[in-house]
């Protein structure tokens, strides 16, 4: 399952997204998803739940806030 980490803008997404690579997470930024499943405004960075944890705490120590978290099947 995945989960996905929302940030405020693309840059902060793309920022996120190459330093998860380069820490050997795979990731994936797309528009973020409103509960009614409309895009909303912001990004999403999408990890696979194995790796969440650590992917979160690498996004907060550069500064990137995370603005919320989500599964596949819903908030979180």
């Amino acid at each position: 399952m995945a989960l996905y980490l929302n940030v405020s803008s693309v840059t902060n997404a793309m920022r996120g997204r190459s330093l998860l690579e380069g820490n050997g997470i795979h990731a994936t930024v797309s528009r973020a998803l409103e509960p009614d499943g409309t895009n909303g405004c912001g990004y999403s960075i999408r990890v696979q739940e194995r790796d969440a944890e650590r992917a979160e705490k690498l996004i907060r120590s550069i500064g990137i806030p995370i603005r919320g978290k989500r599964t596949e099947a819903g908030e979180s």
